[in-house]
């Protein structure tokens, strides 16, 4: 049996040195190896970009909970 996790994530978007989105986005996320912290944060902040058509590191992440 394989771990399954779901967390709920609060962003903002920095562009041009102002903040320019605010948003919020839920992670399914199953590790194929061992749990990485990093990964889930990497995974939130790609989700976040991608639907706003930044670069990963324009977002920043304010809060994560894990549901």
């Amino acid at each position: 049996m394989s771990a399954h996790y779901y967390y709920f994530a609060d962003y903002e978007i920095l562009v041009g040195g102002r903040f320019i989105v605010w948003g919020q986005c839920t992670l399914d996320y199953a590790p194929t190896t061992l749990f990485d912290p990093a990964e889930v944060l990497q995974r939130i902040r790609r989700q976040a970009a991608d639907a706003h058509g930044v670069e990963s590191a324009e977002v920043r992440v304010r809060n994560v909970s894990r549901l």
